[in-house]
């Protein structure tokens, strides 16, 4: 993990040089995202957009929705075990400082507010049952707040790394590509 973060900073100073853009209302960005959760050993992968509404002050109000899908197992001693999958939508706004510099780099916070679906199974070996329970964890209302920021490595095309907190045990960091449409 270590070894991803320095690689992000190095490329991020390399092509510094020949970055552009700053986000501006009626910009629509969607990208894709690798997030890296604390309790899991798995990646998280998402899928984002935000929609730039309007302009406030130094910077953008955006509206947009999030995915976040991530799945993992653990074997007991005795060969039993329990898989889960995590499936997160949401609605998302978030504050763009997007008149910093030359633009090229676009800090955000924001809150995301949506559906948690958490699905486990437990497999029982010795008796060859399957059974659907949910022990850990649960399913239901996930509330989320996050800061980032995006560093725009031409006009369309900006690199993100995101922070979150959240309640179902979710804090993640995410890095991404977000494109312009």
């Amino acid at each position: 993990m270590k070894t991803l973060v320095k690689s992000l900073i190095v490329l991020t100073i390399l092509l510094s040089s020949g970055s552009y853009s700053q986000l501006k209302e009626k910009d629509n960005m969607l990208g894709g995202s690798l997030g890296f959760w604390a309790k899991g050993e798995v990646p998280m992968f998402g899928v984002n957009f935000e929609s730039q509404i309007s302009q406030a002050g130094i910077g953008t109000i955006g509206l947009g929705g999030i995915f976040r899908y991530y799945s993992y197992s653990f074997v007991y001693p005795n060969n039993d075990s329990r898989r889960y999958s995590f499936s997160s939508v949401g609605f998302q706004t978030n504050y763009n400082f997007n008149q910093i510099g030359e633009g090229k780099f676009v800090p955000y916070l924001g809150i995301v507010v949506g559906y948690n679906y958490v699905n486990t199974t437990y497999t029982d070996f010795t008796r060859n049952g399957v059974y659907e329970s949910d022990i850990s964890y649960s399913s239901g209302a996930w509330l989320w707040g996050q800061a980032g920021f995006r560093y725009f490595f031409s006009p369309s095309v900006g690199g993100s790394v995101r922070v979150g907190f959240g309640n179902n045990n979710f804090n993640t960091l995410e890095l991404g590509m977000d494109f312009k449409l």
